[in-house]
C-alpha cells in the first residue's frame, strides 16, 4: 500500500556512566583512580534510499537506538551503542511533529539525517584527578539521548508529472509511454497512489509520475486533494492530460485554477497539453478542440493511449523540455543556531537568589557519586563561566542562598 505521510517517535540512546573506581592491586594498598569513561549512546538515522517507494514499508512507529554501556575499573571504556539506520524514500521530508519545523529534506540517494542524536558518555573519575584531588569519587554519568516525534511526507522526484481529471487516460498514457503497469479502468479514481514510470530513449532517459486525478476544489482537500498535489511540486514539467471528447478547454482552466490556488508558481512551470482520446473525433472536430487550447500558449499535442497516435513526438517534446528546465527550488530547512549560554540571576526574596545557568546545569545534573567531594569541580565551573562575577553584579553576598536547578548552597565568596 502506498503512503506518503507518517508519523514517527525517534529515540536516540543515552551515554554510559563514567566509572567511579581505584586501582586495588596486590601490593598497592591505595591505588590512585582508574574509572573509564561510558560509551557514546547510538544515533537514530535516517537515509534516503531510491528503491524505497513508500513510505509504509517503515514497518514501526517507534525506533530507538542502542544505549551506551558504562564505563569500568582499570580504565577500561564502555562500548558505543550502535546507530539505528532507518531507510526512507528519496525525496522525503522531515518535519518536528510538535512546532511544524521543517528540519530535513532527503532528495538525494544516500542522503542522511541525524533525527535524534545519542548522548555523550560520561567521562570516569580517571578524569577529575587534580594535585589537590588525588582520589575523586564522582564521576560523570552519560548523556540523555534526544528524543523528539517527526512527520515525514513524501514529495515524489519525477520529471514529468501528469495532470488531468480522473478518467481522463493518464494512467493509460502512462503505461503506453513507460514500461509502468498502473491499474486501468473505465471509472474516476482509478490510481489512488501515485504512480511511476522510466521513459528511455537511447541513452537518455526521464522519469514521469502519474498524480492521482484532481476534482474541482482539490486545493481545499476535496476528493484524493491535498493528500497528492505535494508531488507536483517537485516535478520539472507538467503534462496536461484532457479528454478530447470532454470539454478541454473548461477542464484545463479548471486545472490550472487549483494548481494555482495550491501553489501559483505552478503555472509557471514548462508544461504541455496531451489531448488524450484524440482518435474519438472526427478530424475537423479534433482541429477545433486544438484551436480552443492554443490560447494558453502552451504546446497542444493530438494523441490516443490505446492507439499509439501522437506519443512518438510528445516523447521528444517532453525529453526537450525537461532537458531545458531547471529543478524546482523548494523552501529549504534553516539550520537553527545552538541554544546560547546565559546566565541569569532573580532574587526571589531577600537574601535567596535563583541562578540560571544552562551551562553549569548540563555539568552538574551528570554528577554521580559524592556530590560534596566535587566541590572544588564545581567552584572551576563558576569560574570557567564567569558565574561569580554575574553574581556579585546582581549584589549577591556572602551568606546568600542561591539555587540552581534542585541544588541549593550558600554563597561564599572567592577570596581575591
Amino acid at each position: 500500500m502506498f503512503r506518503d505521510t507518517l508519523e514517527i517517535s525517534v529515540t536516540a540512546g543515552n551515554g554510559g556512566d563514567g566509572s567511579i573506581s581505584f586501582r586495588r592491586e596486590r601490593y598497592i594498598a591505595k591505588g590512585g583512580p582508574d574509572g573509564g569513561d561510558g560509551g557514546r549512546g547510538g544515533s537514530v538515522i535516517l537515509r534516503a534510499l531510491g528503491q524505497v517507494d513508500s513510505l509504509s514499508t517503515l514497518s514501526k512507529r517507534v525506533y530507538k537506538a542502542e544505549k551506551g554501556e558504562h564505563g569500568l575499573g582499570k580504565g577500561m571504556y564502555g562500548r558505543d551503542g550502535k546507530d539505528l539506520v532507518v531507510e526512507v524514500p528519496r525525496g522525503t521530508r522531515v518535519f518536528d511533529a510538535a512546532t511544524g519545523e521543517l528540519l530535513a529534506d532527503l532528495i538525494e540517494e544516500g542522503q542522511t539525517f541525524v533525527a535524534a542524536r545519542g548522548g555523550e558518555g560520561g567521562r570516569g573519575n580517571l578524569h577529575f584527578v587534580t594535585p589537590t584531588r588525588q582520589g575523586p569519587r564522582f564521576a560523570e554519568a552519560g548523556e540523555l539521548g534526544e528524543k523528539r516525534r517527526l512527520r515525514l511526507e513524501l514529495m515524489l522526484l519525477a520529471d514529468v508529472g501528469l495532470v488531468g481529471y480522473p478518467n481522463a487516460g493518464k494512467s493509460s498514457l502512462l503505461a503506453a509511454l513507460t514500461a509502468a503497469h498502473p491499474k486501468i479502468a473505465n471509472y474516476p479514481f482509478t490510481t489512488l497512489a501515485p504512480q511511476l514510470g522510466v521513459i528511455e530513449r537511447e541513452d537518455r532517459r526521464i522519469t514521469m509520475a502519474d498524480i492521482p486525478g484532481i476534482i474541482e476544489g482539490a486545493a481545499q482537500g476535496k476528493g484524493l486533494g491535498l493528500e497528492f498535489l505535494r508531488h507536483i511540486a517537485r516535478t520539472r514539467v507538467l503534462l496536461y492530460v484532457l479528454d478530447a471528447s470532454q470539454e478541454p478547454r473548461a477542464t484545463l482552466e479548471l486545472l490550472r485554477s487549483e494548481l494555482r490556488s495550491y501553489d501559483p508558481q505552478l503555472l509557471s512551470r514548462p508544461s504541455v497539453i496531451a489531448l488524450n482520446k484524440a482518435d474519438l473525433l472526427e478530424p475537423g472536430e479534433l482541429q477545433e478542440r486544438i484551436a480552443e487550447l492554443t490560447g494558453f500558449g502552451l504546446p497542444v499535442l493530438a494523441v490516443s493511449a490505446t492507439q499509439g497516435q501522437g506519443l512518438p513526438e510528445l516523447v521528444g517534446v517532453l525529453f526537450s523540455l525537461v532537458e531545458a528546465a531547471p529543478k524546482p527550488r523548494l523552501e529549504a530547512p534553516v539550520p537553527q543556531p545552538p541554544e546560547a549560554d546565559y546566565v541569569k540571576v532573580t532574587e526571589v526574596e531577600e537574601g535567596v537568589y535563583e541562578l540560571e545557568a544552562p551551562q553549569l546545569q548540563r555539568h552538574l545534573s551528570r554528577l554521580k557519586g559524592d556530590v560534596f567531594e566535587a566541590s572544588g569541580y564545581l567552584q572551576d565551573l563558576f569560574k570557567r563561566y564567569r558565574i561569580e562575577a554575574v553574581l556579585k553584579r546582581h549584589g549577591v553576598r556572602a551568606g546568600d542562598t542561591v539555587r540552581l536547578g534542585d541544588q541549593e548552597f550558600e554563597y561564599i565568596p572567592e577570596v581575591d
